[in-house]
């Protein structure tokens, strides 16, 4: 199987942009965007990790994602889905959605929307909840 860069780079160009519009970034500015953040973040996913083990951003990426209204992301991933959606000609097709939840162990304050309180257990404080869904 042959790697094909420019199918990467337009890979990374819509992680770019989709962090970017979420997030409110500015691409290309003084300040740091989803060019900087998505290093991170795929380095964490393919270790199965959380963004502070593999990086050195995390900080500013919770700032930036406490700084927007979750719907934001909402609305960016259906942009995001439906663009891909037409370049993969996806409304001609019939697609199955798979949704899966999981949750994490939290061992800190559990505060904020992202966190759910738990009963302590184990020293257990909380849980993160997380929402997948492929195509």
């Amino acid at each position: 199987m042959t790697l094909d860069p420019a199918r990467y780079f337009r890979t990374l160009k819509t992680l770019d942009t989709f962090i970017d519009r979420s997030l409110e970034l500015k691409p290309k500015s003084k300040f740091l965007s989803g060019f900087h953040y998505n290093r991170d973040l795929l380095k964490s996913s393919v270790a199965n990790t959380y963004v502070e083990t593999v990086g050195n951003r995390a900080d500013s990426l919770h700032l930036a994602i406490k700084k927007v209204p979750v719907s934001n992301i909402y609305w960016e991933y259906l942009e995001t889905v439906k663009i891909l959606g037409t370049k993969f000609w996806l409304q001609e097709k019939e697609v199955v959605l798979a949704f899966d939840y999981t949750d994490e162990d939290f061992y800190g304050d559990p505060q904020g929307f992202w966190i759910h309180g738990w009963t302590g257990e184990h020293g257990i404080s909380g849980k993160f909840k997380f929402l997948t869904c492929s195509i």
